[in-house]
């Protein structure tokens, strides 16, 4: 979830379709969704990532609705459109989806005294019928995730949220089994973690994306000897390996002089409480030093991604483009020749879970994801409100 929550408010909000069921609007490991809500209005350029959303729920089986200040949900793209508009004076609204209010498995309707204010947890309780409840417990929503531990829900907590609360207080306030606290190793756990479905969770392994960069500049040396008696090819591969070595040995520097925990720790913890961690090469970064935890500013997150169940049981993956590959250097071509970059990676480790077909870099316009992602540290689930289908019946 972002570090930096607010452009504006939303205003209201009134959903366009009805259930005799509850709504529930927050991080859930995947589940078959019925829709999602997504609320980013900030530049022209952040429209095509609600239509690149959009069209892969029509093409999987969920909906994606699009919500202003105004007091309706849009889904057609042709009137969303408008909204992003450059002389459109219709924004000013809350940009991350996630972080206002939380409707449990149960719904009830979890805020704070501010967020209450704001209006937007009051709606949600008039579409859900859910009770609302103010809350010093209040956790941001990609700080947490409700995930299945058979028939019951246990919650995924970031382990700073414990300097405010406690676990029998989280417990009983968002109604669930049993709460994990899970080291913090960035500012919210939607940028570390993502829960798949049978209890896998994938953990980003920062020394695995290590591995797969020096990996990466091995099968281009190899490739240089392929094409040596073209100068050109050659000069192309030595650009890209100079790029590359740069970046690693940046990001070399980045983890070993962390001081926020590592995969070794996430796996561990999920290992003890009966969740198995899948170690993937999620994330590139650079630190900002802090007192106890660094802040970490993102060149690449996989993590932060929406995961959807299909009706035959397989997986879609939505997560950020990066802008990596552009700045190494590796067009499409160079990637298809040698086999790599930056999104191969994702993929390959994704393999026995996910198949390539259904696993999507979301980017916008000018790959505005990647620029949310710097300099604003929010991606595509921060984006969106995720509502299973589960839930909706």
């Amino acid at each position: 979830m972002a570090k930096y929550l607010f452009t504006g408010f939303v205003l209201c909000m009134d959903i366009s379709f009805t259930t005799t069921k509850p709504v529930s609007f927050k991080g859930y490991d995947a589940r078959p969704l019925k829709a999602v809500v997504m609320t980013v209005c900030d530049s022209p350029k952040s429209f095509e990532i609600v239509k690149q959303v959009s069209n892969i729920g029509k093409k999987d089986g969920f909906d994606v609705y699009f919500t202003n200040k105004t007091n309706r949900l849009f889904k057609n793209l042709e009137l969303i459109k408008k909204f992003f508009e450059p002389l459109n004076k219709t924004g000013g609204f809350m940009k991350w989806a996630q972080d206002e209010a939380v409707v449990t498995p149960k719904n009830k309707i979890i805020t704070d005294s501010f967020n209450a204010q704001v209006g937007i947890p009051k709606r949600i309780s008039a579409i859900t019928k859910g009770k609302l409840e103010e809350s010093d417990c209040f956790v941001e929503g990609g700080n947490l995730f409700f995930v299945k531990n058979g028939k019951n829900n246990d919650l995924f907590v970031g382990e700073n949220e414990l300097n405010c609360t406690s676990k029998e207080m989280l417990k009983s306030v968002y109604e669930v089994s049993k709460v994990i606290s899970i080291p913090q190793a960035d500012y919210h756990l939607d940028l570390f973690i993502r829960p798949l479905k049978d209890k896998k969770v994938l953990v980003a392994d920062d020394k695995l994306t290590i591995k797969f960069i020096k990996k990466g500049i091995n099968l281009i040396e190899k490739y240089k000897l392929r094409v040596e008696d073209d100068l050109e090819k050659l000069k192309e591969a030595d650009d890209v390996i100079e790029k590359l070595k740069k970046l690693l040995k940046e990001f070399q520097s980045e983890v070993k002089n962390t001081q926020n925990p590592m995969a070794d720790d996430i796996a561990k913890c999920l290992q003890e409480n009966g969740y198995i961690p899948i170690r993937i090469p999620g994330r590139i970064y650079y630190r900002i030093p802090n007192s106890q935890r660094d802040d970490l500013v993102h060149y690449m997150n996989y993590m932060n991604a929406l995961v959807h169940e299909k009706s035959d049981g397989s997986l879609t993956y939505i997560t950020n483009k990066s802008a990596l590959n552009e700045k190494c250097g590796i067009s499409p071509e160079f990637a298809k020749t040698v086999g790599f970059d930056f999104e191969q990676i994702l993929v390959k480790s994704l393999e026995p879970y996910i198949k390539k077909e259904d696993i999507h870099f979301v980017s916008g316009t000018d790959n505005k994801i990647a620029e949310l992602l710097e300099k604003e540290s929010g991606g595509v689930h921060c984006l969106c409100n995720e509502i299973p289908r589960e839930i909706l019946g």
